[in-house]
């Protein structure tokens, strides 16, 4: 990684507080977004990919079809497979420009989308989002590198 990459220059994370009097995060949740919209769905996204989203080429459409994708990824070993006609019509842009943006991001080594498979009747394409994954992490770990700084080598 280059140096301006190495220093992300990023805010500083708050530090994490044990639950103890706090709400857990489901009743947070339902209390900051009320019932019906956490009733409807809700999904975990890294932070790490907002804050480094410049550090991996990636513009707001890109982002906006990652949240797409990622909203179908429910469990860690079922990859998402929505179709790129229905990430088009969310957002409200052509299928093309979705298609156009998913190649960009596999070309960049982020994600892979799968050759065709049946599944209870239907054809679907998954989405491999390992590279993605992978290249977070390193800027995940130089991110809590440089925010928890120097570590101190035990005294004997």
């Amino acid at each position: 990684m280059n140096a301006a990459i190495e220093k992300l220059s990023l805010p500083a994370p708050r530090k994490m507080l044990a639950l103890r009097g706090r709400l857990d995060p489901e009743t947070n949740a339902r209390k900051k977004w009320g019932n019906e919209v956490f009733e409807s769905g809700y999904q975990m996204f890294p932070d790490v990919l907002l804050r480094c989203q410049r550090f991996l080429n990636l513009e707001a459409m890109d982002l906006l079809i990652l949240l797409n994708i990622t909203m179908h990824w429910w469990e860690h070993d079922d990859l998402p497979f929505p179709r790129p006609s229905t990430i088009a019509r969310r957002i409200g842009v052509s299928t093309r420009t979705v298609e156009r943006r998913i190649a960009h991001m596999q070309d960049r080594g982020l994600i892979v989308r799968l050759p065709s498979q049946n599944l209870n009747g239907r054809t679907v394409r998954r989405y491999d989002l390992s590279g993605l994954v992978q290249k977070l992490r390193k800027y995940a770990k130089n991110y809590l590198d440089e925010w928890r700084g120097p570590r101190e080598e035990p005294t004997a």
